[in-house]
């Protein structure tokens, strides 16, 4: 049975009697960042009721054993390994480019995060940073943390994601995986489960051609078991084995601990690196007692905490310890390819009905958004019905708390009671979804649509599907341009979308103004000569120079003007907030392009793809535009 929290060890009385570690020291340039997380460090000592929260059982919180031991523990072993190593702290998590100064983070039993250090770790990592998640990672809401001893402890985040498929909430498409499980086991060993070269390396330390790596605490000792998390990457994800579980003797949810279970994962992500692990190992490893005066010698009430001791019964700690070492070397060294995350989810209007009843003139349909990226999704399906005027008087949301990859949502059925006397006219029926947590920003990057023709409010409506004449299916930017279409955020004229035309500076604007549902009111004068208050466009000029999408030049804006291709790689990454950046294969691009880093950054999120030319200077058409367009906005998702 799932638990919705995370529960550690209770500290166990017995430890092995020291042995010589396997050492070859690192590099001393490479800088290793411990996470000291103050509400991760007390909450192992807090004893909470249990209870229900919104229909949910909470389980009492009892009493583990120290994290702040295994923190100490993890530095110190580090600082004996050569690495230059440093506490981060709380504040420091929260800021992407504080942590830019480690090559790499450690996170030893992290379970307490907030959502803005989740965010700026995610933000690290994809920025080149490194992340060893030794056990129990950011699993719990730091800013839900129970103060008072008659509180229920609802830090889990299952409580805010509403689902298993956002154990990690805003940090778990790093991960790429969804979470299974949390589950006791016993008596079990684990090998290594890759060729992968955190494995080769150490095992090339050892001299061995296998790993062994064992618990026998629960046969020996007759302990009750060790929790693990269980986890599954999803497809096409940039995730590799490094550990399983090659033998388990005693399991609390068999079917989730199959043989070969992995224990785990090196992940890719962006331009960093990440190493998961699924159990607790920093259990396994033995330091000097000397290396800190900070150790927890006993818990609040008194019970005896182990310190720098392997616990009775693990074996292959001098093996786990090498695994570490190697895990910081490989998520330390700079990758020079970016790996990005492909959040694209379409939204489906089927089985479109609308006919008079006696009482109300009704509408149906159904509506299913389908993951077609790589890592989970979640977002607001939203239906609504427009009258012949362009007035939404109908509207119907529907959060959906998560789609995994290559999966669909629940059909949505749709029953609109519109008024009885309806207005004869063409009615607009159309869903979007709109990606993103819900309570955060939300864009919209897909949508259906149709058109209801209703001769009298007496008879039933004649659906047909709207479509550009000049954009058939075979034209290669006929599905963005339709999707951006029925997410209104282009318009069109009489079936005619003109996707040859040159996009000019004001339409292209305008295209981001509705892409980004930015308001247009009470915005700054930018003070450009040829945009004054009054004239044609002037609210979405300034909405866009305030928003710092685009600039003027010599103090216009040349709203007419052409848009470049190189202008359009730069307002794109301006308005989607997009990072990364990906060696250039384009030959037209020199060395001292201005538009150089923006471009770059498109390529590393796939916005553009890798052809000879990028052809910089020429003028974009709208076919061109708006496939950009809708690929930022899902690049951009946060």
């Amino acid at each position: 049975m799932k638990k919705l929290i995370i529960v550690f060890m209770i500290v166990c009385a017995f430890v092995v009697t020291p042995h010589k570690q396997h050492e070859v020291k690192a590099e001393p340039t490479t800088k290793v960042g411990v996470v000291a997380s103050h509400f991760s460090e007390l909450y192992p000592y807090i004893e909470r009721p249990g209870g229900t929260y919104q229909g949910q059982t909470v389980v009492p919180k009892g009493l583990t054993s120290s994290v702040k031991n295994k923190r100490i523990k993890m530095k110190v072993m580090l600082e004996k390994l050569g690495y230059d190593v440093e506490y981060v702290n709380d504040q420091q998590l929260k800021d992407a480019k504080a942590l830019a100064k480690f090559d790499t983070l450690v996170f030893p039993n992290t379970v307490m995060m907030s959502y803005e250090q989740r965010g700026a770790v995610k933000q690290y990592i994809k920025d080149g940073g490194g992340a060893i998640m030794a056990f129990a990672f950011a699993r719990n809401e730091s800013a839900r943390f129970p103060h008072k001893e008659t509180e229920m402890d609802i830090t889990a985040l299952i409580y805010d994601t509403k689902t298993w498929v956002w154990e990690w909430d805003n940090v778990s498409e790093v991960l790429q995986s969804g979470f299974v499980n949390d589950v006791v086991i016993g008596n079990y060993e684990m090998t290594n489960a890759s060729n992968h070269p955190i494995i080769q390396e150490t095992l090339k330390a050892h001299g061995k051609t296998s790993l062994q790596i064992e618990n026998n605490r629960m046969e020996k000792f007759h302990y009750s078991g060790d929790w693990i998390e269980v986890i599954k990457p999803y497809p096409n994800s940039k995730v590799t084995p490094l550990l399983h579980y090659n033998k388990i003797g005693f399991s609390s949810v068999r079917e989730h601990t199959p043989v070969n279970t992995g224990a785990a994962y090196a992940i890719e992500y962006g331009k960093g690196k990440a190493v998961w692990i699924g159990f607790s190992l920093i259990d396994y490893l033995e330091v000097a007692s000397q290396g800190s005066t900070e150790w927890e010698m006993t818990s609040p009430k008194g019970i005896k905490e182990v310190t720098n001791k392997a616990w009775e019964g693990l074996v292959g700690g001098e093996q786990l310890q090498t695994f570490i070492q190697k895990s910081v070397d490989w998520t330390a060294a700079k990758k020079s390819t970016y790996q990005p995350t492909d959040q694209n989810t379409t939204i489906a209007l089927t089985n479109v009905r609308a006919y008079p009843r006696s009482a109300d003139y009704i509408v149906y349909g159904t509506m299913t958004a389908k993951n077609k990226g790589n890592i989970v999704s979640r977002g607001t399906m939203k239906a609504e019905i427009i009258n012949p005027s362009g007035k939404v008087i109908k509207t119907y949301e529907k959060y959906v708390v998560g789609i995994e990859p290559n999966k669909s949502s629940y059909p949505e059925q749709l029953q609109l009671s519109l008024p009885k006397n309806l207005a004869p006219g063409q009615y607009t029926f159309r869903v979007t979804y709109q990606s993103g947590k819900q309570g955060k920003k939300q864009r919209t990057i897909s949508g259906d649509q149709y058109t209801l023709t209703i001769p009298k409010s007496t008879q039933t409506a004649n659906i047909t599907k709207p479509t550009f004449n000049d954009v058939p299916s075979s034209h290669w930017a006929h599905h963005d341009v339709m999707q951006m279409y029925y997410s209104n955020v282009v318009k069109g004229s009489s079936g005619i979308f003109r996707p040859e035309y040159k996009t000019t500076r004001l339409e292209a604007a305008t295209v981001l103004v509705n892409a980004l549902n930015l308001s247009t009111v009470n915005r700054p004068n930018p003070n450009l000569r040829d945009m004054k208050p009054g004239q044609l466009g002037y609210d979405i000029v300034a909405t866009v120079v305030d928003a710092g999408i685009f600039s003027g030049s010599n103090g216009k804006f040349n709203p007419t003007s052409y848009l470049t291709r190189e202008q359009m790689a730069k307002i794109l990454v301006n308005a989607f907030e997009l990072t990364g950046s990906e060696q250039l294969p384009f030959k037209d691009i020199k060395q001292d392009q201005w538009s150089k880093e923006y471009i770059s950054t498109l390529l590393a999120n796939k916005v553009t793809t890798p052809n000879t030319e990028y052809r910089p200077s020429q003028h974009t058409s709208n076919a061109q535009f708006i496939s950009f367009v809708r690929r930022s906005l899902i690049a951009g998702v946060k």
